[in-house]
């Protein structure tokens, strides 16, 4: 019986972490067309496509300032890698150590992916030392 239990217990773990990487893979398809429409500066854009979440959180004015200041801090980007992944819910949170002309920063995305429907911006944070 105790065999039993342990045996479903890991099948539905295999199935949730299944499912979680399926919502990264997801939410990872937002990461580079947020960065190409920064790279266009189409910080609108981004503002307009993004989930209501962040648009309840932030003006679209105040919104574009933060990007227009962070990108003429930063300088263009160069290039970007993952460094974590978290999945809760639909909501996935993704880190990336991303390499601007200037120096490297490190960027988190919340992403709401919903099965089925396409991945949306609904939070963005950049840390680097140059805006502090």
């Amino acid at each position: 019986m105790f065999r039993s239990f342990l045996a479903a217990l890991a099948l539905v773990s295999l199935a949730a972490c299944g499912q979680d990487a399926r919502r990264i893979d997801e939410a990872e398809r937002a990461v580079p067309d947020f960065h190409l429409a920064l790279i266009d500066g189409d910080f609108a854009g981004i503002y307009q496509r993004a989930a209501p979440e962040l648009q309840q959180q932030e003006t679209a004015e105040a919104f574009v300032a933060r990007l227009q200041t962070q990108r003429k801090a930063l300088g263009s980007i160069r290039g970007t890698e993952r460094s974590s992944a978290k999945v809760e819910g639909e909501r996935v949170t993704l880190s990336y150590n991303t390499f601007y002309e200037a120096q490297q920063a490190s960027e988190e995305f919340v992403i709401l992916a919903p099965a089925g429907q396409p991945p949306r911006l609904a939070g963005y944070r950049l840390l680097s030392p140059k805006l502090d």
